[in-house]
């Protein structure tokens, strides 16, 4: 925040428009009243019952707590602009509903003219020094700093209000600012609409108007400054649905502008096309595009989650943009579905309608989205690359890891998507999906030798450029400008890939971390129970009971179709008569399970006929692939054969005939065994990852055997630790086994077929977990 930013703060006026505005507001005054009344409605229509979430116990209260900050903020940027028009000698839009494309009936200026009139002499002449003052110095930062400053954070969550850092503005524009070489009609930066469509405290359209400033004074040093200033105001766009981000957008751009209003020789009349919209009712027909779809997206997408939404909020998403086939918003089946688990927040169904509605073919959008989206269900939609009828080609992404660009605001990690638009090369806006000519990142204008950026069945992944701090004594990451940000951080070139290449629209992984989960195998894999005669050891219980056979011998036996991830698909019973494999124990056998016994000796022949060397030791019934391992408390299991990635921990089951008994895997099971719980979830978890799955897809032999022995040691299992994240992967197996078993009271075919929600959730936790989990040091190859 510069000095003027902290002066203008400081300022008496400021405090004393707050304390009368409260006063007024206790008291009911009239104008106060009626305003806060409009003001009220407009925010329950547009954005839900959000005083609800601030103050669940005083929901009124917190409204009025709410409308004072706003109008306290919309008092200094009222103020603001004023000075600019003084100073620059130039006239704006200033109220919010000049030009808006929805209705707004609360007149905040009344409001402004009443309060002010309690201000002293004194107050208000400093208070428009200093004001001049701020317009004269300040940056467009500095408008978010005032936003901060005004409105309290739990008022800015309310409305998924987090001002973007100037640094990941001019990176978004950087990313798009180049014309698309595919399109020839495409206009260079410096003429192209650009339109952000939740424009906040304005930082991409100052960082555009920025940007747009500079490509004019380098292809035109000698312009005329006026002129250059009418044309940027002409191209550079957007829309909020709060008014007060409106005048603070204005001001922003103002602000980038100042040079050339400095420098102009005429009074300047500067139609910023900045106003008041909704995206659900938004058309390119509306203002600020008035008939012409924009050539640039940018943005960052409210980060506010469907529950925070009201009902009436959810009906206008499904009669809005959700009843539009086209563009299909939800990948689920069911209304329950459409407005949950899939998308966690309304950022990503928010930027897919107004690429939808708002973007020209072959055009380009950078949007600052949830790092998430690369992994968890929400993404799903991204990851899809269609919107309507057009293909979405990811392009690049910024990828922010643990970073937090929005400092203590956003807890959740960031990235910045770079997105086009269009149907590829030849213009064709219909095809299915990317082709090789147009895939899902084109890393053509980019050196991708060391970033894998082709996976194995030809399709090339998203260049991706990773953000990191340089060490752990280095100074805090600045994002106040691009400049900053590369003078702070490290960067490393990497790419995302899909985790299973025959469905793009599941989990990304990204190809380094990818690599690191190839490495030393710390745990021995061992090979189920082979007994080649199923007919005899396998066991229904009709057969128990006809033979009385004694539980001592049998237990819950699995088979390649009772595994699925993190859980049990049921089991089957089946005689184990041995603890190790060889051991004599007939005698015993013979004596404590008569009846065992007699239904092994009737069978003798059939046992006896078993050609395997490895049944040669031992009794006649002997077994083979039986140990202590066998026996462990906890085992982490899954099927050798065919190619199912499907990993889950076994201990004991409560049979009713039975009892409790442990589970023994059979034939077709590989297991790892182990005594310690928590030690088992952490393989489980590292095993079902996307970066593990992917790197299973690479070593498989693509075989009957194709999760063997030999595929399976070649993934790296660091030894369990109880390093926290070691310890969060394992309580995150442990809560989806607690979810599987809800799930499995259908046939198997249907289970496939279910989407489970909160497993998603959990699944995409342990994806992010075991990414960090790489990223900070687990064994490689090379290691």
């Amino acid at each position: 925040m510069t000095d003027a930013a902290q002066t203008l703060l400081a300022e008496s006026a400021v405090r004393q428009y707050r304390m009368s505005l409260s006063d007024r507001v206790r008291a009911g005054e009239e104008t106060a009243d009626s305003t806060a009344a409009d003001w009220r409605r407009f925010v329950r229509e547009r954005h839900g019952d959000l005083f609800s979430t601030v103050d669940d116990g005083r929901p009124e209260a917190a409204a009025r707590e709410l409308f004072v900050q706003t109008l306290s903020f919309d008092f200094l940027l009222s103020e603001l602009l004023a000075a600019a028009e003084r100073t620059f000698d130039v006239s704006v839009p200033t109220r919010p509903g000049d030009g808006a494309a929805v209705a707004f009936d609360a007149d905040f200026d009344a409001v402004h003219r009443t309060v002010a009139a309690d201000l002293s002499a004194t107050a208000r002449d400093r208070f428009r020094e200093a004001a001049e003052r701020f317009v004269r110095t300040a940056t467009p930062e500095d408008v978010s700093a005032l936003h901060r400053e005004a409105v309290s954070r739990l008022g800015r969550r309310a409305f998924g209000r987090y001002d973007t850092p100037p640094g990941l503005a001019e990176l978004a524009v950087e990313t798009v600012r180049e014309g698309d070489e595919r399109d020839a009609n495409a206009p260079g930066f410096a003429d192209a609409t650009v339109l952000d469509p939740g424009c906040g405290a304005g930082a991409f359209l100052a960082a555009a108007a920025e940007r747009k400033r500079a490509a004019l004074s380098d292809s035109a040093p000698e312009s005329d400054p006026a002129a250059a200033a009418r044309r940027i105001a002409e191209t550079v766009r957007g829309f909020d649905l709060d008014p007060v981000a409106v005048r603070a957008s204005r001001l922003s751009v103002l602000l980038a502008l100042r040079p050339l209003l400095d420098a102009a020789a005429e009074p300047l009349d500067l139609d910023l096309r900045i106003v008041l919209g909704d995206v659900l009712d938004a058309t390119a027909a509306d203002t600020p595009l008035s008939g012409a779809r924009a050539d640039v997206l940018l943005g960052n997408p409210p980060w506010l989650t469907w529950d925070s939404l009201s009902e009436r909020l959810k009906d206008r998403w499904r009669d809005g943009p959700m009843a539009d086939p086209a563009l299909d918003l939800f990948c689920h089946d069911g209304r329950n579905a459409r407005l949950g688990h899939a998308n966690d927040d309304v950022s990503v169904p928010f930027a897919w309608t107004c690429l939808h509605r708002l973007l020209r073919d072959d055009g380009r959008a950078a949007f600052v989205l949830k790092r998430d989206l690369l992994t968890g269900p929400a993404g799903e939609l991204l990851r899809r690359r269609r919107v309507g009828d057009r293909s979405v080609a990811m392009r690049e992404i910024h990828d922010f890891g643990t970073l937090a660009p929005f400092g203590d605001e956003v807890d959740a990690g960031t990235a910045l998507y770079r997105l086009d638009v269009g149907g590829g090369r030849n213009g064709d806006s219909t095809d299915d999906a990317p082709t090789d000519d147009d895939p899902v990142g084109d890393p053509t204008d980019r050196d991708v030798t060391d970033r894998d950026a082709t996976d194995r069945d030809g399709s090339a992944g998203v260049p991706t450029t990773r953000w990191a701090r340089t060490d752990a004594d280095a100074e805090r990451p600045a994002f106040d400008s691009l400049a900053s940000m590369r003078r702070t951080l490290d960067r490393t070139e990497t790419t995302y890939l899909p985790a299973d290449p025959e469905s793009p629209a599941g989990p990304w992984v990204r190809a380094d971390a990818e690599r690191r989960a190839l490495g030393p195998a710390n745990y021995r894999i061992r090979h189920g129970v082979k007994d080649d005669a199923k007919a005899v050891y396998g066991l229904d219980r009709e057969t128990i009971d006809a033979r009385n056979i004694e539980p001592d011998h049998v237990y819950p036996y699995l088979k390649s179709k009772h595994v699925v991830k993190y859980g049990l698909f049921g089991y089957d019973l089946h005689l184990v008569p041995q603890r190790r494999a060889g051991e004599e124990n007939e005698s015993a056998v013979r004596e404590e399970t008569p009846n065992t016994y007699a239904y092994l000796d009737d069978h003798r022949e059939r046992l006896d006929d078993r050609g395997s060397s490895w049944f040669d030791d031992g009794p006649f019934y002997g077994l083979f692939g039986l140990g202590p391992y066998t026996w462990a408390d906890y085992k982490v299991v899954w099927c050798r054969l065919g190619f199912k990635p499907h990993f889950a921990v076994v201990s004991t089951v409560e049979d009713p005939a039975l009892g409790e008994q442990p589970v023994v895997p059979g034939d077709h099971c590989m297991f790892v065994a182990t005594d310690d719980e928590a030690e088992a979830h952490y393989l489980c978890a590292l095993l079902n990852s996307a970066p593990y799955q992917r790197c299973l897809r690479d070593v498989s032999s693509g075989g009957k055997s194709s999760l063997s022995k030999s595929t399976v040691s070649e993934l790296a299992t660091p030894e369990w630790e109880a390093t926290p994240h070691q310890t969060t992967l394992a309580e995150a197996s442990m809560r989806a086994h607690d979810i599987v078993p809800n799930h499995v009271d259908c046939s198997k075919r249907a289970y496939n077929a279910k989407t489970i929600p909160e497993l998603d959730a959990v699944q995409a936790e342990i994806d992010r977990e075991v990414e960090r989990f790489l990223a900070d040091g687990a064994p490689t190859a090379d290691e």
